[in-house]
């Protein structure tokens, strides 16, 4: 009888297909109590290849991990501290830390897994011999000497590429590709060691073949003109889909699923065996009655087989269609910015796919306003010509003209405890605490739209999530400097700071007759910061998006799970925020050009 994959079952597959989100979704399932090992090992592998070594290691001293003792947990722990040397900048002393604990792993179950990273950090570190010896001793391994499955003919590649055999190197990665357990997740994994021996010897140049096979597929923002069906014109337009896709290497698709276009490329993504990933830009039913009905029932029943075949759908807002055209432009924004965010996941690259007439039309949103915004954040579009399509649709407007709006990134922040400060000390609370938020804000003048106070809360519009980010971590970083007895208390001054971008009202209070901001968005921005851990800033999916697209060389933010908001606001993907280092490696697929 046929039985449910079981939730480790379906974490690992997660893992193995790249993606990270989902794999941590499910192996955080069991509420993060760490009743199952293997979950909790899925849980921080995730974290770890998302790039966050930090709250990777959290996460395993937490867990429980870094006292178990089997190989592949004592492995994870040099894994993470291989990480958080490389992102500190490679220092020798790091590296040389990770090498050891590696080493003292192999040391005491001769496993070729951590010997072969024992080996790449030695040389890393400058110490060849030693990388010699580990790359020696992983080699004489049986399941390295003749490998049956991917990771054995991987370690038996990099090993051979620390001793210089890079023809040898190169024949073992074919092999690897063909043998069990070659998956994207994999391939991206070996990716970044070969890339990391290409910086840090000399020669390096020599693996870019390796490199070049072991690159998974690209990741591509979809978008395009909706049209009415026509059996004959849209046979060659998906063979010429069929052709791009092929050309480009596309095996992941983010988009929406408007009549036309949208739907075609999607159809032709999941016969190629592509995953897709769907991201409206408001309520679903609501989509459907302006993006897919218009253009004639028809598409309706292609619509719901794509759905029902995606891998994920997501949601920019949850709010209704407001007949803002601007949703639209902010839901298109949003996907690119997962786009981004998988291919950094990967190691691969992000393309735009448009099926475009080519008129810059101006405006908040279309086929043209996606394509500008994709180039003017560096990306690289392929267009497929929009000839022959019939775009004669007629659209349902209406009668009320919506008030005014516009896109915004909030920030919300609170002090947890600030009902047990005594009396006595508010003064000093408001002196201190308050007044070193207003001081962060006022740096932000430039960019900063409104600002408001009461009790221990602070609420800030920005006109980008940019200066948004900028000031949430400026504002933890100021209150560090408040010292904890300053107020009474035995742990660090720190506040809950929540960020969110997405659409907003504008208009005059009529109760403080100041311009004021309302709408859905900031409710929901609200309730993300009362989960927030003291400490930390939280953002949505719409602001890590957005920074993807313009601020990954600055800003990372850590998948930390899907949240279930308070008030009945349902479920909401979150992501921790953190300022990148300037002497941060950044992942591979941040040196691949799109």
């Amino acid at each position: 009888m046929w039985s449910q994959p079981s939730l480790v079952e379906r974490a690992r597959a997660a893992i193995g297909r790249g993606d990270l989100l989902s794999a941590y979704d499910l192996a955080r399932q069991d509420g993060g109590s760490g009743t199952s090992a293997e979950l909790s090992y899925i849980a921080v592998l995730a974290m770890a290849r998302m790039g966050e070594a930090e709250q990777a290691m959290r996460l395993y001293q937490q867990s429980g991990l870094s006292t178990a003792g089997d190989v592949d947990s004592q492995a994870l722990g040099a894994r993470l501290l291989k990480d958080q040397a490389l992102q500190n900048g490679a220092a020798y002393s790091g590296l040389k830390l990770a090498a050891e604990a590696y080493a003292e792993a192999y040391r005491r179950s001769l496993d070729p897994f951590p010997a072969i990273n024992a080996a790449t950090l030695n040389l890393l570190a400058g110490d060849e011999d030693r990388a010699r010896q580990f790359a020696q001793a992983a080699l004489g391994a049986p399941s390295v000497d003749a490998p049956a499955d991917y990771y054995g003919a991987a370690t038996r590649a990099e090993a051979l590429a620390i001793l210089g055999r890079e023809a040898e190197a190169m024949a073992a990665i074919e092999l690897a590709l063909k043998l069990p357990g070659a998956d994207v997740g994999a391939r991206s994994t070996t990716l970044r060691q070969f890339e990391l021996l290409a910086r840090h010897r000399s020669g390096g140049h020599q693996l870019r073949p390796i490199i070049s096979r072991l690159t998974p597929p690209a990741v591509a923002t979809f978008s395009g003109h909706i049209f009415r069906a026509d059996p004959a014109t849209e046979a060659t337009l998906a063979a010429a889909i069929d052709d791009q896709l092929a050309a480009l290497n596309i095996g992941f698709g983010y988009g929406a699923l408007a009549a036309g276009a949208d739907i075609v490329i999607a159809e032709r993504l999941l016969a190629r065996g592509a995953t897709l990933n769907l991201v409206f830009p408001f309520r679903e039913d609501d989509f459907i009655a302006s993006s897919v009905l218009p253009a004639g029932d028809e598409w309706l029943k292609r619509y719901y087989a794509v759905r029902e075949k995606a891998a994920g759908i997501s949601f920019a807002t949850l709010a209704n269609y407001v007949h803002d055209p601007a949703q639209f432009g902010y839901g298109a924004t949003v996907a690119m910015g997962m786009a981004r965010l998988r291919a950094q996941h990967l190691c691969t690259r992000a393309v735009q796919l448009a099926i475009w007439d080519g008129k810059a039309k101006g405006g908040p949103a279309g086929t043209g306003h996606d394509v500008q915004e994709w180039r003017s954040t560096g990306g690289t579009t392929f267009v497929i010509p929009a000839d022959g399509l019939d775009r004669s649709i007629a659209y349902s407007g209406s009668d009320i003209a919506p008030p005014d709006r516009c896109l915004k990134a909030f920030m919300f922040a609170d002090f947890p405890g600030f009902t047990r400060i005594t009396e006595d000390r508010l003064p000093h609370f408001w002196s201190r605490v308050m007044a070193t938020a207003g001081d962060v804000l006022a740096r932000y003048s430039a960019t900063l739209d409104f600002a408001n106070s009461w009790g221990d809360a602070v609420f800030a519009v920005f006109d980008t999530a940019e200066a948004a980010a900028d000031a949430g971590l400026a504002l933890q970083a100021a209150l560090l400097g408040i010292a904890p007895e300053e107020l009474g208390r035995d742990r660090p001054t720190q506040m809950r700071v929540s960020l969110h971008f997405g659409p907003v009202y504008f208009g005059q209070d009529p109760i403080t007759n100041r311009e004021t901001f309302y709408g859905t968005e900031i409710s929901r921005a609200a309730r993300v910061e009362a989960l927030t851990p003291p400490g930390s800033v939280y953002a949505s999916e719409p602001l890590a998006a957005v920074l993807a697209n313009t601020s990954s060389d600055r800003f990372s933010a850590t998948y930390v799970g899907k949240i279930d908001l308070p008030k009945g606001f349902g479920q909401y993907p979150l992501y921790a925020l953190r300022r990148r280092p300037a002497t941060t490696l950044l992942h591979a697929a941040e040196a691949v050009a799109e």
